[in-house]
């Protein structure tokens, strides 16, 4: 380590069909590389790919990924390769992001044989990701002894949404002997885009109200903000609820599980593999999980004009939702694979929204090409920005927040 208080931190960044990854030197949060695997495990018509940045220069490579394991050695190959030539290339510790801790953490956490142990228990709680990071957490832990981990919770930042709107109309008994309630996720990428809209907006988070609108390749979210804090999140107890997703259903009416399950004698885990793995934008088209491949598609495919329809109506359905709890947004945010990566979706989600005061100026829609754009026209009532999220950055600060509180040595 170049002194004590300089650290190399290597974020891992699981989603349930990609791998991002960042080494970030701390305190100045200079990014010395980056990168994403693709495609990991999905079912999609392009080969899984690895993007890899070393200051700021792209390397591509195809390569296969059967699961996320592979898919991270293949990266720590990659950065051994680039620390031979370059000893600057290296890192000092792991921060993993983690989606589901149940009640068992609410700040972000130092690994160690307890800390493992507590996260084994949580494994089910979001069936997608948590075994996926955990396998890595436990890969890390066990063949990189000496370098400390940390897990930064994606569940934190909805630690605020209040019980009207976090709590289900359960028997109360059987919530509180589960902790049954909605957590809300992507909590990470949240919270980083409200703080960039704020700072390029010039405006105080905490008199602001923000939709966020988180829409990925894999999972997807929408998170209402008010005053700095969340007040509701599309997801709910599970990274399951809310929009339509890849290959997750979203919300649905558990009446037809149950039917479902009873008609083809399905057992519970398999009822749950069909909703997280086979449903979703994968159900609905069927040749490939991704939406971007629907859109290619639409005009000379039904399934693919009505998953690409369906996506928008929830999306819109969640917009117009948190406008009313809001009373209007003052900024309206799109980030993520897709919220960046398509201007027809963004224009297809804000189309008639006028009444809501969210309005596009179509040709800044067209143009975006990269960073912190406003898309919406200068008298808009709600200002519609494009912010690239990025949750590696917020993952860097959390995890060196905690090293120096827990490790004076730092």
């Amino acid at each position: 380590m170049k002194s004590k208080k300089q650290v190399n931190i290597l974020v891992l960044n699981c989603g349930s069909s990609s791998l991002k990854y960042k080494i970030i030197r701390m305190p100045d949060g200079a990014e010395i590389v980056r990168g994403e695997a693709e495609r990991v495990g999905a079912k999609t018509r392009e080969s899984s790919i690895i993007t890899h940045f070393v200051f700021g220069k792209k390397t591509v490579i195809e390569t296969p990924l059967a699961d996320h394991s592979a898919a991270l050695k293949k990266v720590l190959e990659l950065i051994a390769d680039n620390e031979k030539k370059n000893k600057d290339i290296r890192f000092d510790i792991f921060a993993h992001r983690y989606v589901h801790p149940g009640m068992s953490f609410s700040k972000t956490a130092k690994v160690n044989k307890v800390v493992l142990r507590k996260l084994k228990e949580t494994l089910p709680l979001a069936a997608i990701h948590n075994p996926i990071i955990y396998k890595l957490i436990e890969f890390c832990h066990r063949s990189y002894v000496g370098i400390d981990q940390f897990v930064v919770f994606d569940t934190v930042f909805h630690k605020t949404i209040p019980p009207e709107f976090s709590t289900y109309a359960l028997p109360l008994k059987v919530m509180k002997k589960y902790h049954i309630k909605k957590i809300g996720f992507h909590g990470i990428s949240h919270k980083y885009v409200m703080e960039e809209a704020c700072k390029f907006l010039g405006k105080d988070k905490s008199f602001q109200k923000i939709i966020s609108c988180h829409l990925g390749s894999g999972g997807s979210s929408i998170c209402a903000i008010s005053n700095g804090k969340s007040v509701n999140n599309s997801m709910g107890f599970t990274p399951l609820e809310g929009l339509m997703m890849n290959t997750r259903c979203g919300d649905i009416d558990p009446g037809a599980v149950f039917y479902i399950m009873f008609k083809e004698r399905f057992s519970s885990e398999e009822t749950e593999n069909i909703l997280n793995n086979k449903s979703g934008i994968l159900g609905v088209f069927n040749s490939s999980s991704d939406l971007r491949d629907a859109i290619k598609d639409i005009d000379k495919s039904k399934q693919a004009k009505m998953a690409f329809n369906m996506y928008v109506r929830r999306v819109r359905t969640y917009v117009a939702f948190y406008a009313m709890i809001l009373k209007k947004a003052d900024i309206l945010i799109f980030t993520d694979s897709l919220g960046i990566g398509s201007p027809v979706l963004r224009k297809s989600i804000c189309k008639d929204m006028g009444f809501l005061g969210i309005n596009l100026d179509e040709e800044k829609n067209k143009e975006y090409d990269k960073g912190i754009s406003v898309i919406s026209p200068a008298d808009s009532g709600t200002k519609v920005l494009i912010i690239p999220t990025d949750e590696e950055n917020m993952i860097a600060k959390e995890a060196y927040k905690e090293l120096i509180k827990n490790d004076s040595g730092y």
